[in-house]
Protein backbone atom coordinates (compact mmCIF):
# COMPACT_ATOMS: atom_id res chain seq x y z
CA UNK A 1 0.00 0.00 0.00
CA UNK A 2 1.19 3.69 -0.79
CA UNK A 3 1.11 6.11 1.88
CA UNK A 4 -2.30 7.69 0.54
CA UNK A 5 -3.69 3.61 1.35
CA UNK A 6 -4.32 3.09 -2.17
CA UNK A 7 -2.88 0.20 -4.19
CA UNK A 8 -0.60 1.03 -7.13
CA UNK A 9 -2.74 0.46 -9.74
CA UNK A 10 -5.41 2.38 -8.95
CA UNK A 11 -3.23 5.68 -8.68
CA UNK A 12 -1.66 4.78 -12.35
CA UNK A 13 -5.07 4.49 -13.45
CA UNK A 14 -6.45 7.40 -11.64
CA UNK A 15 -3.46 8.99 -13.23
CA UNK A 16 -4.25 8.16 -16.27
CA UNK A 17 -8.00 8.90 -16.33
CA UNK A 18 -6.94 12.59 -15.30
CA UNK A 19 -4.85 12.62 -17.94
CA UNK A 20 -7.55 11.89 -20.46
CA UNK A 21 -10.01 14.10 -19.03
CA UNK A 22 -7.38 17.22 -19.76
CA UNK A 23 -6.83 16.50 -23.41
CA UNK A 24 -10.05 15.91 -24.12
CA UNK A 25 -12.57 18.23 -21.51
CA UNK A 26 -13.57 20.40 -24.59
CA UNK A 27 -14.86 17.33 -26.36
CA UNK A 28 -16.81 16.32 -23.27
CA UNK A 29 -18.54 19.54 -22.79
CA UNK A 30 -19.24 20.20 -26.46
CA UNK A 31 -17.04 22.93 -27.41
CA UNK A 32 -14.44 21.26 -28.94
CA UNK A 33 -14.21 22.26 -32.88
CA UNK A 34 -16.45 20.34 -35.42
CA UNK A 35 -15.14 17.60 -37.24
CA UNK A 36 -15.10 18.63 -41.36
CA UNK A 37 -15.51 14.70 -42.03
CA UNK A 38 -17.64 13.64 -39.61
CA UNK A 39 -20.67 14.72 -41.84
CA UNK A 40 -19.05 14.21 -45.30
CA UNK A 41 -19.13 10.67 -45.37
CA UNK A 42 -21.94 7.66 -44.25
CA UNK A 43 -21.09 6.44 -40.50
CA UNK A 44 -20.06 2.97 -42.01
CA UNK A 45 -17.55 4.88 -44.54
CA UNK A 46 -16.39 6.96 -41.74
CA UNK A 47 -16.05 3.86 -39.44
CA UNK A 48 -13.72 2.05 -41.91
CA UNK A 49 -11.25 5.29 -42.46
CA UNK A 50 -10.83 5.26 -38.67
CA UNK A 51 -9.83 1.20 -39.25
CA UNK A 52 -7.68 1.97 -41.96
CA UNK A 53 -5.96 5.13 -40.34
CA UNK A 54 -5.06 3.22 -37.37
CA UNK A 55 -3.75 0.31 -39.64
CA UNK A 56 -1.42 2.65 -41.44
CA UNK A 57 -0.54 4.75 -38.72
CA UNK A 58 0.84 1.40 -36.61
CA UNK A 59 2.79 0.23 -39.85
CA UNK A 60 4.14 2.90 -40.52
CA UNK A 61 5.31 2.83 -36.56
CA UNK A 62 6.70 -0.05 -37.37
CA UNK A 63 8.54 0.59 -40.09
CA UNK A 64 12.08 0.80 -38.79
CA UNK A 65 12.41 -2.43 -36.71
CA UNK A 66 14.21 -4.73 -39.27
CA UNK A 67 13.10 -8.30 -38.20
CA UNK A 68 10.42 -9.36 -40.24
CA UNK A 69 8.67 -11.17 -37.53
CA UNK A 70 9.12 -8.93 -34.91
CA UNK A 71 7.84 -5.89 -38.00
CA UNK A 72 4.64 -7.73 -38.20
CA UNK A 73 3.76 -8.38 -34.83
CA UNK A 74 4.70 -4.81 -33.97
CA UNK A 75 2.61 -3.36 -36.42
CA UNK A 76 -0.65 -4.56 -35.04
CA UNK A 77 0.49 -3.94 -31.38
CA UNK A 78 0.68 -0.45 -32.48
CA UNK A 79 -2.23 -0.50 -35.08
CA UNK A 80 -4.43 -1.49 -31.53
CA UNK A 81 -2.74 1.44 -29.72
CA UNK A 82 -4.22 4.19 -32.52
CA UNK A 83 -7.27 2.55 -33.00
CA UNK A 84 -7.86 4.10 -29.13
CA UNK A 85 -6.18 7.09 -29.83
CA UNK A 86 -7.48 8.31 -32.96
CA UNK A 87 -6.04 11.87 -33.14
CA UNK A 88 -2.36 10.57 -32.79
CA UNK A 89 -3.36 8.03 -35.73
CA UNK A 90 -4.18 10.98 -37.60
CA UNK A 91 -1.20 12.55 -36.85
CA UNK A 92 1.12 10.29 -37.47
CA UNK A 93 -0.47 9.60 -41.20
CA UNK A 94 -0.78 13.11 -41.81
CA UNK A 95 2.87 13.60 -40.89
CA UNK A 96 4.30 10.80 -42.65
CA UNK A 97 2.28 11.67 -46.37
CA UNK A 98 3.57 15.10 -46.37
CA UNK A 99 6.87 13.63 -47.34
CA UNK A 100 5.91 9.71 -48.61
CA UNK A 101 8.12 7.68 -50.02
CA UNK A 102 7.71 5.05 -51.98
CA UNK A 103 8.23 2.11 -49.57
CA UNK A 104 5.51 4.15 -47.33
CA UNK A 105 3.36 3.82 -49.99
CA UNK A 106 3.67 0.15 -50.22
CA UNK A 107 3.66 -0.52 -46.61
CA UNK A 108 0.27 1.39 -46.51
CA UNK A 109 -1.94 0.02 -49.30
CA UNK A 110 -0.06 -3.84 -49.05
CA UNK A 111 -0.69 -4.38 -45.73
CA UNK A 112 -2.59 -7.67 -46.27
CA UNK A 113 0.08 -8.77 -48.86
CA UNK A 114 2.91 -8.07 -46.73
CA UNK A 115 1.76 -9.25 -43.40
CA UNK A 116 1.23 -12.86 -42.82
CA UNK A 117 -1.18 -12.34 -39.75
CA UNK A 118 -3.33 -10.26 -41.62
CA UNK A 119 -2.92 -12.14 -44.71
CA UNK A 120 -4.27 -15.46 -42.73
CA UNK A 121 -7.31 -13.72 -41.29
CA UNK A 122 -7.75 -12.33 -44.87
CA UNK A 123 -8.20 -15.42 -46.86
CA UNK A 124 -10.77 -17.07 -43.40
CA UNK A 125 -13.23 -14.45 -45.18
CA UNK A 126 -12.76 -15.12 -49.27
CA UNK A 127 -15.19 -17.72 -51.33
CA UNK A 128 -12.92 -21.27 -51.45
CA UNK A 129 -11.36 -21.26 -55.15
CA UNK A 130 -10.35 -24.63 -57.19
CA UNK A 131 -7.61 -22.69 -58.93
CA UNK A 132 -5.77 -19.86 -57.54
CA UNK A 133 -2.17 -19.65 -58.94
CA UNK A 134 0.61 -17.38 -60.85
CA UNK A 135 1.08 -17.96 -64.79
CA UNK A 136 3.58 -16.18 -66.80
CA UNK A 137 3.01 -15.01 -70.64
CA UNK A 138 5.11 -15.07 -73.02
CA UNK A 139 4.81 -11.17 -75.02
CA UNK A 140 4.04 -10.99 -78.71
CA UNK A 141 6.99 -11.77 -81.21
CA UNK A 142 7.45 -7.91 -81.97
CA UNK A 143 8.25 -7.12 -78.07
CA UNK A 144 9.86 -10.73 -77.54
CA UNK A 145 12.74 -9.77 -75.75
CA UNK A 146 10.71 -7.92 -73.08
CA UNK A 147 9.78 -9.88 -69.75
CA UNK A 148 7.31 -11.87 -69.37
CA UNK A 149 4.01 -11.05 -67.72
CA UNK A 150 2.53 -12.41 -64.83
CA UNK A 151 -0.87 -13.25 -64.38
CA UNK A 152 -2.61 -14.42 -61.48
CA UNK A 153 -5.64 -16.90 -61.61
CA UNK A 154 -8.99 -17.35 -59.77
CA UNK A 155 -11.50 -19.61 -60.52
CA UNK A 156 -14.15 -21.09 -58.51
CA UNK A 157 -16.18 -24.02 -60.17
CA UNK A 158 -14.17 -27.40 -60.84
CA UNK A 159 -11.03 -27.66 -62.13
CA UNK A 160 -11.84 -29.38 -64.77
CA UNK A 161 -14.48 -26.95 -66.92
CA UNK A 162 -11.84 -24.25 -66.46
CA UNK A 163 -10.74 -24.91 -70.14
CA UNK A 164 -13.67 -24.66 -71.60
CA UNK A 165 -14.80 -21.17 -70.51
CA UNK A 166 -14.98 -18.32 -73.68
CA UNK A 167 -15.80 -15.66 -71.59
CA UNK A 168 -13.41 -13.86 -68.90
CA UNK A 169 -12.53 -11.28 -66.58
CA UNK A 170 -8.95 -9.80 -66.90
CA UNK A 171 -8.39 -7.17 -63.89
CA UNK A 172 -6.02 -4.29 -64.22
CA UNK A 173 -5.46 -3.49 -60.37
CA UNK A 174 -5.06 -0.10 -59.29
CA UNK A 175 -2.89 0.79 -56.50
CA UNK A 176 -1.15 4.47 -57.80
CA UNK A 177 0.34 2.93 -60.43
CA UNK A 178 3.59 2.29 -57.91
CA UNK A 179 2.03 -0.46 -55.60
CA UNK A 180 -0.77 -3.58 -54.95
CA UNK A 181 -0.19 -6.52 -56.74
CA UNK A 182 -3.31 -8.50 -57.58
CA UNK A 183 -3.10 -10.24 -53.92
CA UNK A 184 -3.86 -6.86 -52.17
CA UNK A 185 -7.31 -7.36 -54.72
CA UNK A 186 -8.07 -10.62 -53.83
CA UNK A 187 -10.74 -10.11 -51.49
CA UNK A 188 -13.09 -8.46 -54.64
CA UNK A 189 -11.50 -10.80 -57.61
CA UNK A 190 -12.40 -14.35 -55.25
CA UNK A 191 -15.61 -12.79 -54.58
CA UNK A 192 -15.98 -12.17 -58.37
CA UNK A 193 -14.96 -15.66 -59.23
CA UNK A 194 -17.43 -17.30 -56.99
CA UNK A 195 -20.44 -14.70 -57.77
CA UNK A 196 -19.83 -15.09 -61.78
CA UNK A 197 -18.76 -18.31 -62.13
CA UNK A 198 -16.59 -17.11 -64.78
CA UNK A 199 -12.48 -17.22 -64.63
CA UNK A 200 -10.68 -14.36 -63.13
CA UNK A 201 -7.37 -13.40 -64.20
CA UNK A 202 -5.61 -10.26 -63.03
CA UNK A 203 -2.06 -8.32 -63.81
CA UNK A 204 0.68 -8.25 -62.20
CA UNK A 205 1.94 -5.02 -64.11
CA UNK A 206 5.66 -3.42 -63.33
CA UNK A 207 5.09 -1.10 -61.22
CA UNK A 208 6.73 2.67 -61.46
CA UNK A 209 9.20 4.16 -60.49
CA UNK A 210 10.55 1.06 -61.67
CA UNK A 211 8.82 1.11 -64.58
CA UNK A 212 7.45 4.57 -65.44
CA UNK A 213 4.79 5.67 -68.04
CA UNK A 214 3.83 3.99 -70.62
CA UNK A 215 5.57 0.66 -69.50
CA UNK A 216 2.23 -0.67 -67.74
CA UNK A 217 0.08 0.47 -70.25
CA UNK A 218 2.29 -0.90 -72.80
CA UNK A 219 2.57 -4.28 -70.73
CA UNK A 220 -1.27 -4.91 -70.61
CA UNK A 221 -1.40 -4.04 -74.26
CA UNK A 222 1.02 -6.97 -75.07
CA UNK A 223 -1.04 -9.39 -72.71
CA UNK A 224 -3.50 -8.48 -74.91
CA UNK A 225 -2.68 -9.33 -78.04
CA UNK A 226 -0.96 -12.36 -76.93
CA UNK A 227 -4.82 -13.38 -75.87
CA UNK A 228 -6.37 -12.65 -78.70
CA UNK A 229 -3.26 -14.32 -80.89
CA UNK A 230 -3.83 -17.53 -78.64
CA UNK A 231 -7.60 -17.61 -78.35
CA UNK A 232 -6.71 -17.91 -74.64
CA UNK A 233 -4.60 -20.46 -74.84
CA UNK A 234 -1.87 -18.54 -72.96
CA UNK A 235 -3.96 -18.68 -69.88
CA UNK A 236 -4.95 -22.35 -69.65
CA UNK A 237 -8.19 -22.09 -72.13
CA UNK A 238 -8.95 -24.50 -74.87
CA UNK A 239 -8.66 -22.13 -77.36
CA UNK A 240 -11.46 -24.22 -79.19
CA UNK A 241 -13.83 -20.99 -78.89
CA UNK A 242 -13.59 -17.22 -79.88
CA UNK A 243 -13.30 -15.72 -76.58
CA UNK A 244 -14.83 -12.71 -74.78
CA UNK A 245 -12.72 -10.59 -72.43
CA UNK A 246 -14.67 -8.08 -70.26
CA UNK A 247 -12.16 -5.53 -68.58
CA UNK A 248 -12.43 -4.45 -65.27
CA UNK A 249 -10.25 -1.68 -63.28
CA UNK A 250 -9.90 0.24 -59.99
CA UNK A 251 -8.63 3.81 -59.75
CA UNK A 252 -5.31 3.50 -61.47
CA UNK A 253 -6.33 0.12 -63.07
CA UNK A 254 -9.14 2.34 -64.47
CA UNK A 255 -6.82 4.59 -66.41
CA UNK A 256 -4.72 1.78 -67.68
CA UNK A 257 -7.94 -0.31 -68.50
CA UNK A 258 -9.40 2.43 -70.38
CA UNK A 259 -5.70 3.70 -72.24
CA UNK A 260 -5.47 0.11 -73.08
CA UNK A 261 -8.98 -0.06 -74.23
CA UNK A 262 -7.98 3.17 -76.44
CA UNK A 263 -5.09 1.55 -77.57
CA UNK A 264 -6.67 -1.54 -79.33
CA UNK A 265 -9.37 1.27 -81.11
CA UNK A 266 -6.99 3.46 -82.24
CA UNK A 267 -4.74 0.21 -83.60
CA UNK A 268 -8.05 -0.36 -85.89
CA UNK A 269 -8.07 3.00 -86.67
CA UNK A 270 -4.63 3.09 -88.10
CA UNK A 271 -4.07 -0.56 -89.60
CA UNK A 272 -7.61 -0.49 -91.48
CA UNK A 273 -5.77 -2.81 -94.19
CA UNK A 274 -4.98 -5.42 -91.34
CA UNK A 275 -7.66 -7.61 -89.19
CA UNK A 276 -9.39 -5.47 -86.64
CA UNK A 277 -8.31 -6.34 -83.11
CA UNK A 278 -11.25 -7.60 -81.33
CA UNK A 279 -12.29 -4.61 -78.84
CA UNK A 280 -13.83 -6.32 -75.49
CA UNK A 281 -17.30 -6.98 -74.73
CA UNK A 282 -17.25 -4.59 -71.84
CA UNK A 283 -15.73 -2.17 -69.71
CA UNK A 284 -16.06 -1.73 -65.54
CA UNK A 285 -14.17 1.15 -64.41
CA UNK A 286 -14.33 1.50 -60.48
CA UNK A 287 -13.41 4.95 -58.76
CA UNK A 288 -10.81 5.95 -62.16
CA UNK A 289 -8.24 7.95 -62.32
CA UNK A 290 -9.11 9.42 -65.88
CA UNK A 291 -7.24 13.03 -65.86
CA UNK A 292 -3.84 13.67 -64.64
CA UNK A 293 -4.45 17.74 -65.09
CA UNK A 294 -4.51 18.49 -60.97
CA UNK A 295 -6.46 21.82 -61.93
CA UNK A 296 -8.34 23.79 -59.07
CA UNK A 297 -11.07 24.91 -61.70
CA UNK A 298 -13.79 23.46 -64.08
CA UNK A 299 -13.32 24.93 -67.52
CA UNK A 300 -16.67 25.97 -69.05
CA UNK A 301 -16.88 22.79 -71.39
CA UNK A 302 -16.62 20.68 -68.28
CA UNK A 303 -19.16 22.17 -66.53
CA UNK A 304 -21.54 22.52 -70.25
CA UNK A 305 -21.17 18.86 -69.81
CA UNK A 306 -22.05 18.21 -66.14
CA UNK A 307 -24.90 20.37 -66.27
CA UNK A 308 -26.47 18.18 -69.63
CA UNK A 309 -25.77 14.67 -68.09
CA UNK A 310 -26.94 16.27 -64.93
CA UNK A 311 -30.63 16.47 -66.62
CA UNK A 312 -30.53 12.57 -68.21
CA UNK A 313 -32.34 9.71 -66.31
CA UNK A 314 -28.93 8.02 -65.88
CA UNK A 315 -27.60 10.76 -63.53
CA UNK A 316 -30.81 11.61 -61.67
CA UNK A 317 -30.33 10.30 -57.94
CA UNK A 318 -29.82 12.27 -54.68
CA UNK A 319 -25.96 11.45 -55.42
CA UNK A 320 -25.96 14.09 -58.25
CA UNK A 321 -27.88 16.81 -55.49
CA UNK A 322 -24.94 16.18 -53.48
CA UNK A 323 -22.70 16.67 -56.35
CA UNK A 324 -24.31 19.81 -57.39
CA UNK A 325 -24.21 21.07 -53.55
CA UNK A 326 -20.39 20.80 -53.80
CA UNK A 327 -20.11 22.84 -56.93
CA UNK A 328 -22.35 25.43 -55.68
CA UNK A 329 -19.90 27.33 -53.08
CA UNK A 330 -21.44 29.97 -52.20
CA UNK A 331 -24.61 27.93 -50.63
CA UNK A 332 -22.90 27.31 -47.30
CA UNK A 333 -22.10 29.30 -44.49
CA UNK A 334 -18.19 28.63 -45.68
CA UNK A 335 -17.40 28.33 -48.98
CA UNK A 336 -15.32 25.93 -48.48
CA UNK A 337 -17.87 23.54 -46.71
CA UNK A 338 -19.21 20.65 -49.18
CA UNK A 339 -21.95 18.92 -46.95
CA UNK A 340 -24.83 21.34 -46.57
CA UNK A 341 -25.19 23.54 -43.30
CA UNK A 342 -26.18 22.44 -39.52
CA UNK A 343 -29.67 23.72 -38.58
CA UNK A 344 -29.37 25.92 -35.56
CA UNK A 345 -30.73 23.95 -32.67
CA UNK A 346 -33.45 25.10 -29.81
CA UNK A 347 -31.35 26.67 -27.15
CA UNK A 348 -30.35 24.92 -23.82
CA UNK A 349 -32.89 27.02 -22.06
CA UNK A 350 -35.88 26.15 -24.31
CA UNK A 351 -35.12 22.53 -24.12
CA UNK A 352 -34.14 22.92 -20.07
CA UNK A 353 -37.91 24.31 -19.98
CA UNK A 354 -39.83 22.32 -21.92
CA UNK A 355 -40.23 24.87 -24.86
CA UNK A 356 -41.50 24.01 -27.94
CA UNK A 357 -41.30 25.91 -31.27
CA UNK A 358 -43.91 27.71 -32.48
CA UNK A 359 -45.80 27.22 -35.70
CA UNK A 360 -44.51 29.47 -37.76
CA UNK A 361 -40.64 28.34 -36.80
CA UNK A 362 -41.84 24.65 -37.83
CA UNK A 363 -43.08 25.57 -41.31
CA UNK A 364 -40.23 27.63 -41.90
CA UNK A 365 -37.90 24.56 -40.61
CA UNK A 366 -40.09 22.39 -43.21
CA UNK A 367 -39.38 24.80 -46.06
CA UNK A 368 -36.03 25.14 -45.34
CA UNK A 369 -34.48 22.16 -47.76
CA UNK A 370 -37.19 22.49 -50.18
CA UNK A 371 -35.55 26.07 -50.92
CA UNK A 372 -32.38 25.72 -50.13
CA UNK A 373 -32.26 22.73 -53.06
CA UNK A 374 -33.91 25.05 -55.78
CA UNK A 375 -31.65 27.84 -55.12
CA UNK A 376 -28.56 24.99 -55.56
CA UNK A 377 -30.40 24.00 -58.86
CA UNK A 378 -30.93 27.49 -59.53
CA UNK A 379 -27.23 28.58 -58.99
CA UNK A 380 -25.94 25.61 -60.66
CA UNK A 381 -27.50 26.06 -63.44
CA UNK A 382 -26.23 29.76 -63.96
CA UNK A 383 -22.55 28.75 -62.27
CA UNK A 384 -19.51 30.13 -63.75
CA UNK A 385 -17.24 29.41 -61.02
CA UNK A 386 -16.77 26.14 -60.14
CA UNK A 387 -14.34 23.82 -58.38
CA UNK A 388 -13.01 20.61 -59.48
CA UNK A 389 -13.70 17.60 -57.27
CA UNK A 390 -9.95 17.08 -56.25
CA UNK A 391 -10.21 20.47 -55.07
CA UNK A 392 -13.55 20.28 -53.39
CA UNK A 393 -12.87 16.55 -51.32
CA UNK A 394 -9.25 18.78 -50.47
CA UNK A 395 -9.13 16.96 -46.92
CA UNK A 396 -10.59 13.47 -47.81
CA UNK A 397 -9.51 10.17 -45.43
CA UNK A 398 -8.19 8.16 -48.62
CA UNK A 399 -6.68 10.38 -51.10
CA UNK A 400 -4.97 13.15 -49.94
CA UNK A 401 -3.54 15.90 -52.29
CA UNK A 402 -0.13 14.68 -51.52
CA UNK A 403 -0.43 11.22 -52.03
CA UNK A 404 -1.52 11.98 -55.94
CA UNK A 405 1.33 14.54 -56.30
CA UNK A 406 3.75 11.62 -55.36
CA UNK A 407 2.24 8.85 -57.47
CA UNK A 408 2.13 11.67 -60.10
CA UNK A 409 5.75 12.12 -59.89
CA UNK A 410 6.66 8.74 -59.56
CA UNK A 411 4.87 7.27 -62.38
CA UNK A 412 5.59 9.88 -65.06
CA UNK A 413 9.54 9.91 -63.81
CA UNK A 414 11.54 12.54 -63.37
CA UNK A 415 12.70 13.25 -66.88
CA UNK A 416 8.82 13.39 -68.35
CA UNK A 417 7.19 16.58 -69.83
CA UNK A 418 3.26 15.16 -70.51
CA UNK A 419 1.24 16.94 -72.79
CA UNK A 420 -1.97 16.31 -70.02
CA UNK A 421 -4.52 17.63 -72.89
CA UNK A 422 -3.47 15.77 -75.29
CA UNK A 423 -2.03 12.59 -74.51
CA UNK A 424 -5.05 10.44 -74.20
CA UNK A 425 -3.47 7.62 -72.99
CA UNK A 426 -2.15 9.25 -69.87
CA UNK A 427 -5.34 11.61 -69.33
CA UNK A 428 -8.13 9.26 -70.97
CA UNK A 429 -11.13 11.93 -70.26
CA UNK A 430 -9.29 13.99 -73.09
CA UNK A 431 -9.81 10.83 -75.35
CA UNK A 432 -10.88 12.13 -79.37
CA UNK A 433 -14.65 11.75 -80.22
CA UNK A 434 -13.58 9.15 -82.85
CA UNK A 435 -12.39 6.41 -80.40
CA UNK A 436 -14.77 7.36 -77.78
CA UNK A 437 -17.81 6.59 -80.41
CA UNK A 438 -16.03 3.14 -80.83
CA UNK A 439 -16.20 2.80 -77.31
CA UNK A 440 -17.89 -0.82 -75.74
CA UNK A 441 -20.21 -0.75 -73.07
CA UNK A 442 -18.98 1.06 -70.15
CA UNK A 443 -20.17 0.66 -66.71
CA UNK A 444 -18.51 2.93 -64.36
CA UNK A 445 -18.94 3.16 -60.21
CA UNK A 446 -17.75 5.99 -58.02
CA UNK A 447 -18.31 7.09 -54.62
CA UNK A 448 -20.11 10.31 -54.36
CA UNK A 449 -17.11 11.93 -51.93
CA UNK A 450 -14.33 10.71 -54.09
CA UNK A 451 -11.35 13.12 -55.14
CA UNK A 452 -12.04 11.45 -58.29
CA UNK A 453 -15.69 11.72 -58.84
CA UNK A 454 -15.50 14.42 -61.85
CA UNK A 455 -13.39 12.19 -64.07
CA UNK A 456 -16.23 9.38 -63.78
CA UNK A 457 -19.22 12.04 -64.85
CA UNK A 458 -17.12 13.94 -67.37
CA UNK A 459 -16.16 10.93 -69.23
CA UNK A 460 -19.33 8.93 -69.10
CA UNK A 461 -20.45 12.21 -70.48
CA UNK A 462 -17.79 12.41 -73.22
CA UNK A 463 -18.46 8.68 -74.08
CA UNK A 464 -22.43 9.55 -74.69
CA UNK A 465 -21.77 12.45 -76.91
CA UNK A 466 -19.61 10.88 -79.16
CA UNK A 467 -21.80 8.06 -79.63
CA UNK A 468 -24.74 10.70 -79.73
CA UNK A 469 -22.84 12.66 -82.05
CA UNK A 470 -22.06 9.14 -84.50
CA UNK A 471 -25.19 8.54 -84.91
CA UNK A 472 -26.31 12.05 -86.45
CA UNK A 473 -23.36 12.24 -88.33
CA UNK A 474 -24.02 8.41 -89.89
CA UNK A 475 -28.08 7.77 -89.72
CA UNK A 476 -27.47 4.92 -92.18
CA UNK A 477 -24.84 2.67 -90.60
CA UNK A 478 -27.58 -0.03 -89.54
CA UNK A 479 -24.92 -1.70 -87.12
CA UNK A 480 -23.87 0.73 -84.70
CA UNK A 481 -26.06 0.15 -81.35
CA UNK A 482 -28.94 2.80 -80.77
CA UNK A 483 -28.04 3.10 -77.06
CA UNK A 484 -25.36 4.81 -75.64
CA UNK A 485 -24.19 1.85 -73.60
CA UNK A 486 -22.92 3.30 -70.41
CA UNK A 487 -24.04 2.80 -66.91
CA UNK A 488 -22.77 5.31 -63.81
CA UNK A 489 -23.89 4.23 -60.28
CA UNK A 490 -22.30 6.95 -57.06
CA UNK A 491 -21.99 5.29 -53.71
CA UNK A 492 -23.47 7.78 -51.24
CA UNK A 493 -21.22 9.04 -48.80
CA UNK A 494 -18.13 6.88 -49.88
CA UNK A 495 -15.13 8.14 -51.18
CA UNK A 496 -12.09 6.11 -52.62
CA UNK A 497 -10.76 2.36 -52.47
CA UNK A 498 -13.97 1.11 -50.79
CA UNK A 499 -13.34 -2.75 -52.11
CA UNK A 500 -10.64 -2.50 -50.01
CA UNK A 501 -12.35 -2.31 -46.97
CA UNK A 502 -14.39 -5.01 -47.72
CA UNK A 503 -14.04 -6.70 -44.08
CA UNK A 504 -15.43 -4.03 -42.06
CA UNK A 505 -17.41 -2.28 -45.06
CA UNK A 506 -20.70 -3.88 -45.57
CA UNK A 507 -21.38 -1.60 -48.18
CA UNK A 508 -18.14 -2.89 -50.17
CA UNK A 509 -19.69 -6.41 -50.61
CA UNK A 510 -22.94 -4.98 -52.26
CA UNK A 511 -20.66 -2.88 -53.94
CA UNK A 512 -18.77 -6.17 -55.24
CA UNK A 513 -22.02 -8.01 -56.36
CA UNK A 514 -23.49 -5.32 -57.64
CA UNK A 515 -20.12 -5.15 -59.99
CA UNK A 516 -20.60 -9.01 -60.33
CA UNK A 517 -24.35 -8.42 -61.93
CA UNK A 518 -22.60 -6.25 -64.43
CA UNK A 519 -20.32 -8.95 -65.62
CA UNK A 520 -22.93 -11.40 -65.86
CA UNK A 521 -25.21 -8.75 -67.94
CA UNK A 522 -22.13 -7.86 -70.20
CA UNK A 523 -21.03 -11.84 -70.82
CA UNK A 524 -25.18 -12.87 -71.66
CA UNK A 525 -25.88 -9.24 -73.96
CA UNK A 526 -22.48 -10.48 -75.92
CA UNK A 527 -23.53 -14.02 -76.35
CA UNK A 528 -27.22 -12.71 -77.46
CA UNK A 529 -25.75 -10.12 -79.82
CA UNK A 530 -23.36 -12.65 -81.15
CA UNK A 531 -25.96 -15.05 -81.68
CA UNK A 532 -28.06 -12.49 -83.73
CA UNK A 533 -25.24 -11.27 -85.46
CA UNK A 534 -24.43 -14.81 -86.99
CA UNK A 535 -27.98 -15.43 -88.29
CA UNK A 536 -28.15 -12.01 -89.91
CA UNK A 537 -24.92 -12.83 -91.58
CA UNK A 538 -26.96 -15.76 -92.96
CA UNK A 539 -30.24 -14.19 -94.00
CA UNK A 540 -28.58 -10.95 -95.04
CA UNK A 541 -29.41 -9.65 -98.81
CA UNK A 542 -26.59 -8.34 -101.07
CA UNK A 543 -27.02 -4.94 -100.23
CA UNK A 544 -26.83 -5.67 -96.62
CA UNK A 545 -23.52 -7.09 -97.31
CA UNK A 546 -21.71 -4.45 -99.41
CA UNK A 547 -22.80 -2.27 -96.76
CA UNK A 548 -20.89 -4.88 -93.77
CA UNK A 549 -17.88 -5.41 -96.68
CA UNK A 550 -17.47 -1.66 -96.33
CA UNK A 551 -17.69 -1.40 -92.56
CA UNK A 552 -15.18 -4.76 -92.15
CA UNK A 553 -17.56 -5.66 -90.15
CA UNK A 554 -17.80 -9.15 -92.36
CA UNK A 555 -14.39 -10.92 -93.68
CA UNK A 556 -13.90 -13.12 -96.71
CA UNK A 557 -17.46 -12.72 -97.81
CA UNK A 558 -16.34 -13.09 -101.24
Amino acid sequence: MTIQGQAPWRVALGTWLLFYLSQHILLLVGLNAPDPLSRLYKRSFYRATWILTALDAGFFTAMPFKPAWLRHILSLVFSAYYLVFADSAEEKVRKTRSTISIEQMRTSWEKVHQNPILGFVSSLLRPRLSIHDIIHVDRPSYSSDLPHIEVYRYYSNTSATFADHDTILLQFPGGGFVSMPPPCHEDALAAWAKHTGFPVFSVNYKKAPEYPYPWPIDECFDLYISIIQSNGRVLGLSGEKSIQIIFIGDSAGGNITTAVTLKILAHNQQNPLDSPLPVPIGLILIYPALDFEMSCWMSPSQLSLIRAESNTALFRSSSLDSLWQTKDHLSHASPLSVVPDLEKKQSLWRRALGLKPTLKQRMADRAHPIRDQIQTKEAWATARLAMTSRMSFFNDRIITPDLMRAMAILYLGPHASPDFENDYLLSPVHAPEDLLAQFPKTYMMCGEKDPLVDDTVIFAGRIRQAKRKYRQDNPLDQDYPTHDGVRVKFLEGMSHAFLQMMPFLPEAHQATKTIGDWVIELANTSHHVKSDYHVAEIITSEKDMIHRRKQQLVKGLY
